[in-house]
């Protein structure tokens, strides 16, 4: 014997299909990001980095309140590395600063310019003469697994 089909089962199966369809697209749009810190000139203090999605006033000095995500961990070696999982592909930029002594800020000195280090995305710091980098110079693509390496910059 074989089962009847309804217009309700059938409606039903491809309602089904079509969900895990949807969630199976949304699932591989998501992306990761892979971001490795060079050059720490100490081991005091933690690493800030923040992932951006577009410009802001506040760009690029991290904080938590306007970064698309944000990222702490201690100062240990040369080098620190972090990952950035499940983000939607599309235009980011990064900045990360070497707190060395945890104060949640990046100290200047006399003249403004930063006492601690610094590491922008797309080498943005180096294409600067003056003033902030914009997001703009510091942005890039990510698409599937990305991995950047950064060099922190101290003035």
């Amino acid at each position: 014997m074989y089962p009847i089909c309804t217009r309700k089962s059938i409606y039903s199966l491809l309602m089904g299909s079509t969900l895990s369809l949807t969630i199976s697209l949304a699932a591989a749009q998501q992306s990761l990001l892979t971001v490795n810190l060079n050059g720490l000139r100490s081991q005091k203090g933690s690493v800030v980095v923040c992932l951006w999605r577009q410009q802001d006033k506040a760009f690029p000095m991290c904080s938590n309140t306007v970064a698309f995500q944000q990222k702490t961990m201690a100062a240990k070696g040369s080098s620190v590395t972090v990952n950035f999982l499940n983000i939607p592909s599309g235009d980011y930029a990064i900045s990360a600063i070497h707190d060395e002594n945890n104060n949640g800020k990046i100290d200047r000195g006399v003249m403004g310019q930063p006492r601690e280090g610094l590491a922008l995305s797309n080498m943005a710091l180096s294409q600067e003469r003056r003033g902030r980098p914009t997001f703009n110079k510091a942005k890039f693509t990510v698409n599937g697994e990305n991995t950047l390496s950064l060099s922190f910059r101290y003035f």
